[in-house]
């Protein structure tokens, strides 16, 4: 018996005027984005959006499985212009070990997709793009990524159990919405030019979108091991005066300059999770809720009474947090809240801080140390070169 995957069961249909008619069989393969010119079908979009369901357990994908598509759309383009292609052996083994990770031969795994109705098609071109956009990175920054034996050094020395680091720094919060996005990122270029400490706060007042503008951009004293794990390393590669490379959010560019450092005899603790509460609606009815909450006890009443509002809670190690709000989470104590603007226009996010939950610390090897420099250096470097790909192509919405 020859069994059929979904793409070619489909195809067949099309072919031969199956009971579907030819209007559906159209529409499923019809663009429904372009990406310089280079096509996204419905058909593909469907896959996405049911294999992100799979993948993570969640029906809101909708959206990310869109944005997911257009991303890789633009690393597969960028890995062409370099002449990076993956081996036919290279990519098995890609397939193999991802099922490996889900306790499944690449075999079984294609079955249970298969049975979700996702087409090993679908499957295949996931696992290429994440293993060749790794080459690309790797080609176009490796020398960038590798940290210094200083580096190394602070960063160890912030881990280990004789005691700790704590940093000072000043933050500015650009605004940066689509239409804003390229200014904000040459007032942040400008900015990290700047080497005064009295400067960039001054500069903090005028442009910081953050409520610690009032300050000057001034944050409390913080300890390294408190920052989001993506920023940590950041941090730790740092002079006092020197100023991070501009991150990039949703809606944002943030830049840190660093403004002190100093060591604590007391042992350090690392953050095993961070708990926090995100209240999502429309602005008006978020900035309501604000006014009336105290705790993230007080969220749940709130959400409750207005049908409006969506609260998720969430109980995340750093390293699981995105960037778009580990960033904005570092300067909350237990309670505080800050609002971002969401992606949809009249939307908003209340992020609130509940808890961080701290263990102990364990020992840790310098190659380790070096390994987690890098990859947060070269994830950074990934994300920036990614945004700038995005603000530069041509990508129409059918």
């Amino acid at each position: 018996m020859v069994k059929l995957t979904l793409r070619k069961y489909l195809t067949a249909l099309v072919l031969i005027g199956g009971v579907t008619g030819p209007s559906l069989a159209q529409s499923l393969f019809d663009p429904v984005i372009s990406v310089d010119r280079s096509a996204i079908t419905q058909y593909e979009l469907e896959q996405r959006i049911q294999f992100l369901r799979i993948l993570e357990r969640s029906t809101d994908v909708d959206e990310r499985a869109r944005e997911s598509l257009i991303d890789d759309h633009l690393k597969m383009a960028a890995a062409s212009l370099l002449g990076i292609a993956l081996s036919e052996d290279i990519l098995t083994q890609a397939m193999s070990a991802f099922a490996a990770n889900a306790n499944r031969s690449l075999g079984q795994l294609l079955i249970d997709l298969a049975q979700d109705g996702i087409d090993e098609k679908t499957y295949r071109d996931y696992i290429e793009v994440g293993t060749t956009w790794r080459e690309v990175v790797r080609s176009r920054f490796a020398s960038r990524g590798n940290p210094t034996e200083e580096e190394i050094d602070r960063a160890l020395a912030s881990t280990g159990d004789q005691g700790g680091i704590q940093v000072l720094l000043t933050e500015i919060v650009l605004p940066a919405a689509p239409e804003q996005l390229a200014n904000a990122r040459q007032t942040a270029e400008r900015l990290t030019r700047i080497k005064s400490a009295s400067q960039f706060s001054e500069q903090a007042r005028l442009l910081s979108a953050s409520r610690s503008s009032k300050n000057g951009g001034e944050l409390e004293w913080t300890n390294l091991n408190d920052l989001p794990a993506g920023l940590r390393p950041i941090i730790s590669g740092l002079h006092p005066g020197q100023i991070t490379e501009p991150l990039e959010v949703q809606n944002a560019i943030v830049l840190f300059q660093l403004r002190d450092v100093a060591e604590s005899s007391a042992t350090g603790a690392k953050i095993s999770a961070i708990e926090y509460a995100l209240l999502s609606g429309p602005a008006e009815a978020v900035a309501t809720a604000s006014r009336k909450a105290d705790t993230c006890d007080d969220l749940f009443g709130l959400a409750k009474a207005e049908p409006a509002l969506e609260l998720t809670i969430q109980s995340q190690t750093p390293d699981q947090i995105s960037r778009f709000i580990a960033l904005r989470i570092t300067s909350l104590d237990k309670n505080e809240f800050i609002i971002l603007p969401a992606a949809q226009t009249g939307q908003a996010d209340l992020v609130m801080l509940c808890a961080r939950v701290h263990m102990a610390l364990k020992n840790v090897s310098r190659a380790q140390i070096a390994g987690n420099l890098r990859s947060a250096r070269l994830t950074s470097l990934s994300d920036g070169y990614l945004a700038e790909l995005r603000s530069n192509a041509d990508i129409i919405f059918h």
